[in-house]
């Protein structure tokens, strides 16, 4: 009888062990962590507004952000800059344009996180996250850094 009395209380206490630190879970405080909201146009531009930005702008590392409007929708895509036509058809075709939402006035950001910036009248453009649009390189050292470009 007295083992079977240890037995049981072994058991119960494996039990209980068990539960204790499920129980420990629920009374801990929870933090909710909100969902990056996605990136949504907040800025509606006027007619030819984008007209001072729809430039090719030349990069340091020899590419090009190319910045277009179509049907009332803005776009950049990345090209590389090589001579001759036929490897620039080449590299347009592999170019993907990225939709830009506008944020406010010469201000815009793509729903990949991507940010630019123009000043001086879209002389200059400032690209936060260039890594992440289609075609873009950047060397490790560089990638997180503002790249800034001129038409």
């Amino acid at each position: 009888m007295n083992k079977i009395l240890i037995s049981a209380g072994v058991a119960l206490s494996i039990v209980v062990a068990g539960l204790a630190p499920a129980m420990a879970q629920v009374n801990e405080p929870s933090v909710p962590v909100p969902a990056p909201a996605r990136a949504t146009a907040t800025y509606d531009l006027k007619a030819h507004e984008f007209d001072d930005y729809a430039y090719s702008y030349r990069l340091s590392n020899g590419q090009v952000a190319e910045f277009t409007e179509q049907n009332n929708r803005y776009f950049v895509v990345v090209r590389n800059h090589a001579s001759g036509q036929a490897v620039q058809a080449l590299n347009a075709s592999r170019s993907r344009p990225v939709q830009l939402l506008a944020v406010g006035p010469g201000r815009f950001v793509t729903r990949g996180g991507v940010e630019m910036s123009f000043a001086n009248d879209g002389d200059m453009v400032t690209i936060a996250n260039f890594e992440r649009l289609p075609a873009a390189k950047v060397a490790m050292a560089d990638a997180g850094k503002p790249v800034v470009a001129f038409r």
